[in-house]
């Protein structure tokens, strides 16, 4: 973080090349992520024999990634991710130890924070008696939150975009991409200036528009130009 903190002082502005839906579309804003891991800790016992003394980690661990799930109805904004599941081997054991890992995304820390206390709040309770869950939280990227410096970021963006024939509109994203760190290291950036694409995380899915290149590349070089104009000059362009 230093290193981003020390680059980022030498520097006005980022521009983030992640890929557009449209050939109009830039990002303004972008969740934040964080990542936990929920284990469950329950009671071996031999399946066949004596079923009855053991406490199924993998059954606790289901009632709580249905509770989880079930948040993301609760809270605007704030999405939760069960994911990557695990346990203890042996099919002739109650199994004793289950986990899972779970992705939180959200607009503000806050929303991150109030989905750390919904998850500690399911993880207290207890549906299978003896078991016991441990939740780990590791911090992930920081909201990419829409500023004043952004905005103006925009601003320049859609004059260009006017003067090439597109009427450039700035959203807000759930994935998270380098604009997140730059944001955190302290410097204001705009996002998905590349080529026009989609269908990210699936190779079945993913494309990129060949045809979309030059538009884009036009829009970010005449960009960068009234960037540099206006660090020359001092005058807005």
């Amino acid at each position: 973080m230093m290193k981003r903190r020390e680059i980022a002082q030498q520097v006005d502005t980022g521009l983030v090349l992640e890929s557009s839906r449209s050939l109009e579309v830039v990002t303004k804003a972008r969740k934040g992520a964080d990542k936990y891991v929920l284990e469950v800790v329950g009671i071996p016992a031999h399946s066949g024999a004596e079923p009855h003394k053991g406490r199924s980690a993998v059954i606790e661990l289901a009632h709580k990634m249905i509770a989880i799930h079930n948040l993301n109805t609760l809270y605007p904004g704030v999405t939760f991710n069960v994911t990557r599941l695990s346990s203890s081997e042996p099919l002739n054991i109650v199994p004793d130890v289950a986990q899972c890992h779970i992705s939180v995304r959200a607009y503000t820390q806050q929303g991150l924070d109030m989905a750390a206390a919904a998850l500690e709040k399911i993880v207290a309770g207890c549906s299978i008696p003896d078991t016991r869950t441990r939740l780990v939280r590791t911090r992930g990227r920081l909201p990419y939150r829409v500023s004043p410096e952004i905005l103006h970021l925009v601003e320049l963006v859609q004059d260009e975009g006017t003067a090439l024939g597109l009427a450039i509109t700035a959203e807000s994203k759930g994935g998270v991409s380098d604009a997140n760190l730059l944001m955190e290291a302290g410097l204001p950036a705009l996002d998905s200036l590349g080529p026009v694409g989609g269908g990210m995380h699936d190779l079945k899915r993913e494309y990129l528009q060949v045809d979309s290149i030059p538009r884009r590349g036009a829009l970010l070089a005449g960009l960068i130009a009234r960037l540099c104009l206006s660090k020359s000059t001092g005058q807005e362009q």
